[in-house]
């Protein structure tokens, strides 16, 4: 049976329930195709990628092949659909990285295995000789990933003794998303170009067309009044017409609310999605998700960090609100869509024509499987290129104003590159949305990065729950990773100083009574710190779902989480928790055009720790640092994850920066970073001392901050054969 799936159990039952296979035409002919050459296939939303990967392995039970995914949900699903098949393995493309390099640390995100890459380790591949490999959302893929890509065809073919795999791509240009984190359409749609040494077969295009996830209805709206005419997608069934609600998403979010209630009642809170650019920060949103909250007591699951993975007990039975980016690949019945009106080419698309659609922007028109509803802010026009008169022809128009409206602006509107700065920034924000090999850049030229202590030996990870059942019945779950990391640290501040600035308390006004028994504080925690989250956010739905929730799933853990804490802190009378630092004017040049731009730069320190001995030349008999080397101020960084980042790292040196601004220190202090739930720790000292501390703080800025267009299809070219020679190199 197909190898890399786990959960039996549930394995077993989706076998039992599973449709035979009926390939499509489209998807015989690919089939067919792949049997003789090697194929690009541009497969439309919702158009069955993975049944394609089926149809291709029931067409050749002879061969060996491999198909390899962009992400672990979707390796487990396509696992589970191709587990009749014995001569198939699906690998996400990281856990293939580690069969490739099996002396390697394990390949858990991308910065480790940019890091594997930088070793120059050859491959070796000791697995099955694959005679076709399958390369799955090829739209997203990054020069690592090429690197990585390369090397395992390369690896196979040497171990069949020169012969080499055929291979199939799949994968939608419209699709690609992440070109923040470095990824290029054109590893898809230039397949031919940059994996001809590889691959020496014949290449062929083919389309995946029908989307079976969209109506016709549906897909209708989106070639007509988003995409110029062009008939893109063909729908497989009758819906209901798109809804265009165009209303004041400031003032009148009540009106909205109202209209949607009925449509989340028809399909059902568990088959409605709210998805828009952003969810942190976001008024509107904030307000609309509340008003279902609260006031028609639906049941909502939002994701306020779009870099964790949606998890499907969290949102399952619920509304999901979240972003774009995070449901990208996933569906709904009724699928409410935030966000689409002209700001978007203001704000989140300035380096993008205006006179068509964006990627983002069509993912999210072709997540609904039913509904389609468009929420459009009428303080905004319509976004330039969409064709009005087919919006009227093809969506039911709702205008929730007096006005109608707006005429749309006129296309071509001079793309913006270069550096553009948010009036304020915060730190937390700005080291997310940046390619890893740039990070990678900023912490080796500005930082030395010491490992104090490395991850603890993983029977010793507390591995608190990270979500837990909220309502039996239902069977509703909700996330409380963050809750866990503030509860933490909040337990050791108020066992040290009998303070609770971590969850927000003043230190000047006494707290509550606290519990004392370890398992009735850790609830009461927990509990602080669900309310304190719903406070930063601004979202209430999880408060309000785990109301009357005994809060009791750290207990077991807290003490030694606690203790973890209370083993860094030789010292401890002169500790500051959430200590808030800000520079209003924070200034950056750009490097092209020399203008300077300034942004309010903010964030908290989760611990400062200061050293009175340090100041009166004393040292402590049992502490094993050499005070009189060592700065009188430390900033700690203390994290609950699974693992410590590059985005960590800096993060903790800009509140360095802040702090040396704020106190107009001469040197930097000491910058530590400790994750609490494995025991790394880190000592991140900048080369240059608090100008270098200012020199990584403008760089991350412009790495956030900084539209500079798509290279040229040369230059893209150019860098791919440069990937290739260095893996033909080992």
């Amino acid at each position: 049976m197909c190898r890399a799936s786990s959960h039996d159990a549930f394995k077993k039952k989706k076998h039992q329930l599973r449709k035979p296979l009926v390939p499509s035409p489209e998807q015989q002919a690919i089939a067919k195709l792949s049997q003789t050459q090697n194929v690009v296939v541009s497969a439309r939303p919702g158009s069955g990628k993975t049944a394609t990967a089926e149809a291709i392995v029931a067409a050749n039970p002879d061969l060996r092949i491999a198909v390899i995914t962009y992400s672990k949900s979707l390796q487990l699903e396509t696992a589970r659909r191709l587990d009749d098949y014995p001569s198939c393995d699906v690998y996400t493309f990281h856990a293939m990285a580690g069969k490739l390099f099996p002396s390697a640390a394990p390949v858990q995100n991308d910065s480790i295995l940019r890091k594997l890459r930088k070793t120059k380790v050859p491959p070796s591949w000791n697995g099955d000789l694959y005679n076709l490999i399958i390369l799955d959302e090829l739209q997203d893929c990054t020069d690592d990933l090429f690197w990585l890509v390369h090397a395992f065809v390369s690896a196979v073919t040497r171990a069949a003794g020169g012969k080499a795999p055929q291979i199939v791509c799949l994968g939608d240009e419209r699709q690609a998303i992440y070109q923040f984190r470095g990824s290029d359409a054109r590893f898809l749609s230039l397949s031919p170009s940059v994996m001809d040494v590889i691959s020496p077969y014949p290449w062929s295009h083919l389309p995946l067309s029908k989307s079976f996830r969209l109506s016709h209805q549906t897909s209708d709206f989106v070639n007509k009044v988003f995409l110029n005419g062009e008939q893109y997608i063909t729908g497989s069934h009758d819906g209901p017409k798109p809804i265009y609600m165009h209303g004041d998403m400031d003032g009148r979010v009540w009106a909205m609310a109202d209209k949607l209630v009925p449509l989340i009642e028809k399909y059902g809170p568990e088959c409605t999605a709210i998805i828009a650019p952003h969810i942190k920060s976001n008024g509107p949103l904030t307000i609309l998700t509340n008003i279902l909250s609260e006031h028609y007591k639906l049941p909502i699951a939002v994701s306020i960090s779009d870099e964790v993975t949606l998890q499907d007990e969290v949102i399952s039975g619920k509304i999901c609100v979240t972003t774009y980016h995070q449901f990208k690949g996933s569906e709904r019945d009724l699928v409410i869509v935030c966000g689409v009106d002209a700001s978007y080419f203001t704000y989140l698309a300035r380096d993008l024509p205006d006179d068509s659609c964006p990627n983002s922007t069509f993912v999210a028109l072709t997540r609904a499987r039913q509904q389609l509803v468009v929420l459009h802010h009428s303080a905004q026009p319509p976004m330039p290129f969409i064709d009005v008169q087919q919006l009227h022809q093809t969506a039911n128009v709702i205008d929730l104003t007096y006005t109608g409206l707006q005429e749309p602006n006129p296309v071509g509107r001079p793309i913006q590159l270069g550096l553009r700065l948010n009036k304020n920034t915060f730190a937390s924000e700005m080291v997310r949305h940046i390619p890893i090999e740039s990070l990678d850049e900023i912490c080796e030229t500005y930082l030395v990065i010491k490992i104090l202590a490395p991850p603890l030996p993983e029977r010793q990870h507390i591995n608190a729950p990270d979500k837990v059942l909220t309502r039996e019945t239902e069977q509703h779950y909700e996330a409380v990773s963050d809750l866990n990391g503030l509860a933490v640290v909040a337990a050791y501040e108020l066992s040290l100083l009998g303070t609770l600035t971590t969850l927000g308390h003043s230190p000047r006004k006494s707290i509550p009574a606290v519990p004392e028994e370890i398992d009735a504080l850790a609830a009461w925690l927990c509990e602080e710190a669900c309310g304190y989250e719903a406070v930063v956010s601004g979202y209430k739905p999880r408060k309000i779902q785990m109301h009357g929730h005994k809060f009791d799933w750290l207990g077991p853990y807290l003490s030694a989480a606690r203790e973890r804490l209370v083993e860094q802190f030789v010292d401890t009378k002169h500790l500051k928790f959430e200590v808030e630092l800000k520079e209003r004017d924070f200034l950056v040049e750009e490097t092209t055009t020399g203008q300077v731009q300034t942004t309010c730069l903010s964030g908290r320190a989760d611990i400062v720790q200061y050293d009175k001995m340090l100041k009166s030349n004393r040292k402590s008999a049992t502490s094993s640092i050499d005070l009189h080397d060592q700065p009188g101020v430390s900033i700690w960084e203390i994290k609950f994850a699974s693992q410590l980042s590059p985005e960590h790292a800096i993060q903790a040196c800009v509140y360095a920066y802040l702090w040396c601004r704020r106190t107009k220190s001469s040197s930097p202090p000491r910058i530590i970073l400790f994750n609490v739930r494995d025991g790394e720790k880190w000592e991140i000292k900048p080369l240059g001392g608090i100008e270098g501390l200012g020199t990584v703080v403008k760089e991350t800025l412009r790495a956030r901050y900084t539209s500079r267009g798509e290279p040229s299809t040369d230059e893209f070219l150019k860098k791919c054969r440069k990937t290739s020679a260095e893996v033909e190199k080992k």
